[in-house]
């Protein structure tokens, strides 16, 4: 009987010490990732697609992303936005007008989903997903706090290179975001002043500033 139960919680241990080092697995793959797009600019253009819980008012754009950093300029048909790690400028081109905001992680969250991504080894846990793929790792991100509005947040890599190939956010309400990749660049190099609104460029932009 002794035998049987050493054998069991020595299963156990092997088991808890697998899982442990596939976490620990998935969680150097984000770590590489946030390294290479802090010290390297990326570009990438995307689609974004928003569904709403049982697959209702299906949202979608596309368009072009550069990171640097915390930092982001994020270019659609009718959107713009610009962020230098404190504020944001949400250029509406119909209107001819400009938000100002200093944006919670929720709606960084929002225009950029790799703002998710930030301080992430003390908001989520992290896991492979089961769900497998040839090409890419597929990455499990739980948050921690309860009532996070995060359920759950879901990053592929490229097996490859380690690239960015999608980013997919379910919250607690049903609504689900999917963020694709194409295209994705690194290592380009950028000037800072390109991730702040620049108002002489837009004649006659109404400022709503909203600090």
């Amino acid at each position: 009987m002794k035998r049987l139960t050493y054998s069991i919680l020595a299963l156990i241990i092997s088991i808890s010490s697998i899982q442990a080092q596939k976490a620990a697995d998935a969680e150097k793959l984000i770590t590489n990732f946030l390294t290479n797009a802090k010290t390297n600019a990326i570009k990438t253009n995307f689609k974004l697609t928003v569904t709403e819980k049982n697959a209702v008012n299906l949202q979608s754009s596309s368009g072009s992303f550069t990171m640097k950093g915390n930092k982001f300029v994020l270019e659609m048909d009718q959107l713009k936005a610009w962020y230098d790690g404190k504020t944001q400028w949400s250029y509406m081109v119909d209107n001819n007008e400009v938000s100002i905001t200093e944006p919670t992680d929720k709606e960084l969250g929002e225009t950029n989903p790799m703002a998710l991504l930030s301080n992430y080894k003390a908001k989520f846990g992290i896991r492979f997903s089961k769900t497998k793929s040839a090409q890419n790792h597929i990455i499990e991100m739980i948050p921690k706090v309860k009532n996070d509005d995060f359920s759950k947040v879901e990053v592929s890599l490229n097996k490859a290179n380690g690239n960015l190939s999608s980013i997919k956010i379910s919250d607690k309400k049903g609504k689900t975001t999917n963020l694709i990749v194409t295209n994705f660049q690194k290592g380009i190099r950028v000037a800072d002043n390109i991730f702040t609104f620049d108002k002489s460029k837009y004649k006659g932009v109404l400022i709503n500033d909203l600090r």
